[in-house]
């Protein structure tokens, strides 16, 4: 997991990272991947036309060793079209997260550094 000089996040994202999920867009479900994640966003791939620029959105998905399903709420900041299949993904910052879903982002993050620190 490394940043590169030209990257523009505050927060390194775990990548790959992959999961199913469901966004939430006003009245629309939309089956979709997290394809990155950080305490700050995501990156979400779906096959659906997805929420505009500026959307709010609620990524609901099943994070590693969670019994629940975790609500991520955010705004969409970007689209464009997938970039090795059809449909297309769009970025996320997370925005007005709960205290216990920050600490349940920061503890998932914080188990695959160390995965992935022990495969170093």
């Amino acid at each position: 997991m490394t940043v590169t000089p030209d990257e523009k996040r505050r927060t390194p994202r775990i990548r790959p990272f992959v999961a199913p999920c469901q966004v939430a867009a006003g009245t629309r479900r939309i089956s979709a991947y997290l394809t990155d994640l950080s305490l700050e966003g995501a990156r979400v791939a779906c096959d659906a036309e997805p929420p505009a620029p500026e959307d709010w959105v609620t990524v609901e998905v099943r994070l590693p060793r969670q019994l629940e399903r975790s609500s991520l709420p955010g705004r969409v900041k970007w689209v464009q079209p997938a970039e090795s299949r059809q449909g297309h993904a769009f970025g996320i910052t997370f925005e007005g997260m709960s205290a216990s879903g920050q600490a349940t982002l920061g503890s998932v993050l914080a188990e695959f550094r160390r995965l992935a620190a022990e495969l170093s």
